[in-house]
């Protein structure tokens, strides 16, 4: 039995071990066990890449061009040393968490409205920013 777990209760764990256990010597397998930690949701990274679609058809940027601005304008760089040469690289947003790539999002929506850009407000704007509505 093949998969992904995250051990969250007894039931879960068992699962992982029953699968851990199922596995042969025929075929190498990899298992690593570390803390779960939340990354981006979907419809962070679906509201994300509509607005750097919808800036760039303000400033005619491509998406992909903005998407490199932002992470340098709100996550800064990093200087590494690749086979003596010295490079500064923009940090990933991939390792953001749900919590961090809400702040990023506010970031983006705040010089979008710096910029007199009018971004849109999906359904699961509420959603991909972690708000909660009163019922």
């Amino acid at each position: 039995m093949i998969g992904f777990y995250i051990i969250s209760n007894e039931h879960k764990r068992r699962e992982a071990m029953q699968a851990v256990a199922q596995c042969t010597s025929a075929k190498v397998m990899q298992v690593e066990i570390k803390e779960y930690k939340k990354s981006r949701s979907t419809s962070q990274n679906r509201l994300y890449w509509m607005w750097l679609n919808v800036i760039g058809d303000f400033n005619g940027n491509t998406a992909d061009e903005l998407h490199e601005e932002m992470k340098v304008r709100f996550l800064g760089v990093q200087h590494i040393e690749v086979a003596g040469t010295h490079l500064i690289i923009p940090k990933s947003t991939t390792k953001l968490n749900t919590t961090e790539f809400t702040r990023f999002l506010e970031a983006i929506e705040a010089l979008a409205m710096e910029l007199g850009v009018a971004l849109p407000i999906p359904d699961d704007y509420d959603t991909a920013l972690g708000i909660k509505r009163a019922a």
